[in-house]
């Protein structure tokens, strides 16, 4: 069944986070109080009023309500909608979609389908509001799945919200309720990495920060590691937006496919000890400082500065002579050679 062609005032459109608030519920048929089947009741207690919440239906998120996605991503979240009766019965299921953005008036529009049980292919929600009679077998559950793509210029913070209700056809509403609830995705920022020419990473990160400077909210931060060479990090909203502002750059040589996750990046924020490794008795070269290219043998470790005191093998006077650690290579180890 093709969802239903929007109406003038239902059509799909940003909204303002203001205009995002849920709407006041209509106005329902009076509930009728209901008395317990006890003995005659006495003195103040008043009559005790029937739920209007649904008894035998239920609708549930399959994992997770909330998705942070990233620009140009396809993503999904499903629910269930379930039904302990033990009867069969119709329930017209309803679709709201709200589009927020923190930029009103820039905000890119959002693509939201659905998968409904015995469709074959999965279809585009045109309208802002869609509904779809399901038939729930006794005590059954039926799974509906929603895919949502953030668009390529979409923006921190905005987001679309699907309000979902799932309630009882006329005939089989048995006094209940609708079962709510809602499934959001909102847009996150990615971390990206571009590629450059050796030497030159911090002149790209340089010119492309005063560009981000220029036009905010495409990149909120670059990362230049001193351990990678030819590489540069940016925390950006958007593939399209961070290769825009690298056009024309001198020495970039673009971006890197896909987005970057943090545990790759992690190691390289995290500074490498230099005397790790060496032990006391070791044989270094020395490959810095005036005494390059001679041998020695560790005889101290200082891990909180970083440094090694040795004594030059070939020295007539054997005098402690104290380096960084990166200013020694490891030639034995204990006596075992090391290679390279």
């Amino acid at each position: 069944m093709s969802p239903p062609d929007p109406k003038p005032d239902e059509g799909i459109g940003l909204v303002t986070p203001e205009e995002a608030k849920p709407s006041e519920p209509t106005e329902s048929a009076p509930k009728e109080s209901v008395l317990l089947p006890t003995e005659e009741l006495t003195g103040p207690s008043a009559p005790r009023q029937a739920s209007a919440q649904p008894v035998h239906l239920t609708l549930k998120a399959v994992d997770e309500t909330l998705r942070e996605v990233t620009a140009g991503t396809v993503t999904s979240l499903s629910a269930v909608i379930g039904s302990d009766r033990p009867d069969e019965g119709t329930v017209t299921f309803r679709v709201e979609t709200v589009y927020t953005s923190t930029y009103p008036g820039e905000g890119a529009e959002w693509r939201v389908w659905w998968h409904l049980p015995g469709k074959k292919n999965r279809e585009e929600l045109l309208a802002r509001k869609v509904e779809h009679d399901l038939t729930l077998h006794p005590r059954s559950a039926l799974p509906v799945t929603f895919d949502v793509e953030a668009p390529p210029g979409v923006r921190f913070g905005d987001r679309v919200e699907l309000r979902l209700s799932a309630r009882w056809k006329a005939e089989d509403a048995l006094g209940e309720g609708p079962a709510t609830l809602r499934l959001v995705w909102a847009a996150r920022q990615a971390l990206l990495a571009i590629k450059t020419s050796r030497g030159y990473e911090r002149e790209v990160a340089d010119t492309l920060l005063a560009r981000a400077e220029e036009k905010p909210g495409v990149i909120f931060a670059l990362l230049v590691p001193s351990a990678l060479r030819g590489y540069v990090f940016a925390e950006g909203m958007s593939f399209e937006g961070v290769q825009e502002l690298l056009r024309g750059i001198r020495k970039a040589r673009g971006l890197v496919q896909g987005e970057t996750t943090l545990k790759e990046v992690e190691p390289l924020l995290v500074p490498k000890i230099t005397v790790e490794g060496f032990v006391e008795g070791a044989i270094v070269e020395l490959i810095a400082g005036p005494f390059k290219g001679e041998k020695a043998r560790v005889k101290k470790i200082d891990q909180g500065k970083e440094q090694i005191t040795v004594e030059l093998i070939e020295a007539v006077v054997p005098i402690p002579v104290t380096v960084r650690g990166d200013h020694v290579r490891m030639l034995e180890r204990g006596g075992a050679s090391v290679n390279g």
